[in-house]
């Protein structure tokens, strides 16, 4: 789909009226994905916006003009009841064109830009423009330029959890991972996976060479640190350490839907179990929680995860809604 006929002005124009179906909003996003479509895209937006100017409200020029029509004709009654009417009126429409004008720009931002995501259970790999693929963990984002993506620099935007397997491209261009907890992860190709939740972030190398760029504690200076396959670099409130694994593939269990756990205590299970399921664990009191696991689980939904950890450690549970309570 790469010419005008393939989405028409009409279909554009009542999609920026908000009247575009399910079917047509697809039809538009796929039709999108060919840079030559945007001029036309934007031509008729800008028809859209011509035809539908905003109004913004004045209640003063308002009250002139009604004291004006009495002046001109004293017979008409004007009272302040209506005037404020009036006034609220206007103020309304002008609230909604300004809703309509912040629709407009979110729309064109995300021309430009492309957002995947996960729900709660869900492993699912994407295939940058670039040929580079990333496995996104559930409850996670990616967001990556929809168009030019190989021009300069190759980054994407991360919230949560992926593996990354980046392609070398013939210019050498960069593909940097960047993170909302002051990380950034830049490669020119090669295999890890990075981590990025709440105030704690991870990344495993498992090929190549990685260079990372980040901010240890608050108010600290910027840092830099080159990664050697192996190595697991770790950032969290207390500031950031290094460490070398044997075994890199066991950062990636996740991706079969396995969970490894090494001596880890049910407090820190119970922060996977949420990140990954949106499911809360409540302890019975701090010894329960600090009870610890160790050994592989498959688990496609929360409930087998919690029921082999029950009976492993010989213990309790009941649900509430999304919450798990867990008891002697």
């Amino acid at each position: 789909m790469n010419n005008k006929t393939a989405v028409s002005r009409k279909v554009l124009l009542d999609h920026f009226a908000g009247r575009s179906t399910p079917l047509e909003k697809a039809l538009i996003e796929e039709w999108l994905n060919s840079s030559q479509n945007i001029e036309f895209y934007y031509e008729c937006l800008n028809e859209w916006e011509t035809e539908n100017l905003q109004y913004v409200a004045d209640d003063v020029l308002a009250f002139e003009k009604i004291n004006s029509e009495k002046s001109k004709n004293p017979s008409t009654t004007i009272n302040n009841l209506s005037v404020r009417s009036l006034s609220k009126r206007l103020a309304i429409a002008a609230a909604i064109l300004s809703v309509i004008a912040g629709t407009l720009f979110i729309e064109k931002d995300n021309i430009f830009t492309k957002t995947v995501s996960t729900s709660y259970g869900e492993v699912k790999q994407v295939v940058l423009p670039d040929g580079s693929t990333v496995t996104l963990n559930a409850n996670s984002e990616i967001r990556f330029a929809r168009f030019n993506f190989e021009d300069n620099t190759r980054e994407v935007n991360l919230k949560g959890e992926a593996d990354f397997s980046v392609i070398h491209t013939k210019s050498n261009q960069r593909f940097v991972v960047t993170t909302n907890n002051k990380l950034n992860v830049t490669v020119l190709g090669t295999q890890f996976s990075v981590y990025n939740r709440r105030s704690k972030s991870e990344v495993v190398l498992r090929k190549g060479k990685v260079e990372l760029n980040y901010v240890s504690t608050v108010g600290s200076d910027n840092k830099t640190l080159v990664l050697k396959p192996g190595d697991k670099f770790i950032k969290n409130e207390r500031g950031a350490d290094e460490v070398h694994l044997n075994n890199t593939e066991n950062v990636i269990a996740w991706k079969n839907h396995d969970f490894l756990f090494e001596g880890t205590s049910l407090a820190e299970v119970a922060n996977t179990i949420k990140d990954n399921f949106g499911i809360k664990l409540i302890f019975q009191n701090d010894t329960l929680a600090s009870r610890r696991i160790s050994g592989t689980f498959h688990a496609e939904k929360a409930d087998e995860l919690i029921d082999a950890i029950a009976q492993l450690l010989d213990v309790n549970y009941k649900k509430k809604n999304n919450v798990i309570y867990f008891f002697d």
